[in-house]
């Protein structure tokens, strides 16, 4: 089961003397054989996303056993609360707005590939450790591993269509004072939306634009910030996160329907 209840079909090929293997989810294979692919080009692809990955890591189970051991690569991401209640009676968690922040180890990351393993309440009692202490420890790792940074829309736009210059001078506040939308996420740009919660991002970019903020929930991998002095409507901006829910976004990486407020005085989101 991944996020938001969504129940997906996947293959685990574990070798010996593994002790993790890669899952690759193969529906959207099974999509691409209705619709012609050959099954000979899919099961090809299937190979080499496993060639790709299966030497991708390797660990020890023992090691996670002691909590000193994984302290330092808990973070946290943000999943809708009302979607995930069944995950939820399994998990640690923080209520906050209509979302829930959850726990997980980030245990390694590079360039397309990232292992990663949720945290769950039979995990706090192995570790004997409390809920707040791996939310404190989450609250001081996910910044510093998944470093946040607010770039305007136009910008991504640029990158996917290989236009965008090259820039090597990375900006955690990036505002032009030309651009109306903003996209806010981290530096893996997986489960980038947790980054309304890092101290201080929204509210320095905030002040830079001189204006309260909305906050678009676009996915559970980035939101979208819009400076409210461009005088948006709310109901229309609310309408649009769930026209993009309903045809743009996959089941299992929406986020929320509902707009967010940032007030830049107090430092406080509200719905």
């Amino acid at each position: 089961m991944k996020n938001n209840g969504t129940e997906l079909d996947g293959i685990t090929i574990m070798e010996k003397d593994k002790n993790i293997a890669p899952t690759i989810y193969i529906n959207s294979f099974y999509d691409r054989y209705r619709e012609g692919v050959s099954l000979k080009a899919v099961v090809s692809e299937i190979i080499r996303i496993y060639n790709q990955n299966k030497n991708s890591i390797n660990i020890n189970a023992d090691y996670f056993e002691n909590y000193e051991n994984v302290r330092k690569t808990i973070v946290y991401k943000l999943v809708n609360y009302q979607k995930n209640k069944k995950l939820l009676e399994d998990v640690p968690y923080k209520r906050v707005l209509d979302l829930a922040v959850v726990f997980y180890c980030l245990i390694e990351q590079r360039k397309g590939v990232s292992a990663t393993a949720l945290i769950h309440n039979e995990h706090l009692r192995i570790w004997n450790v409390t809920e707040d202490e791996i939310y404190n420890d989450a609250l001081k790792n996910t910044p510093v591993l998944l470093a946040g940074s607010i770039v305007p829309m136009s910008k991504i736009l640029s990158e996917i269509a290989g236009t965008a210059p090259v820039d090597n001078d990375e900006k955690v506040c990036e505002y032009t004072g030309e651009d109306i939308l903003y996209v806010l996420t981290n530096s893996s740009r997986v489960n980038g939306a947790a980054c309304i919660l890092y101290d201080n991002l929204l509210k320095k970019f905030a002040n830079d634009v001189h204006s309260d903020l909305y906050i678009l929930p676009s996915s559970v991998h980035e939101v979208i910030i819009v400076p409210k002095k461009n005088a948006f409507d709310k109901s229309e901006l609310a309408d649009m996160v769930r026209e993009v829910n309903e045809q743009g976004v996959s089941q299992d990486e929406i986020l929320s329907d509902n707009v967010y407020e940032y007030n830049r005085k107090n430092g406080l989101i509200t719905m």
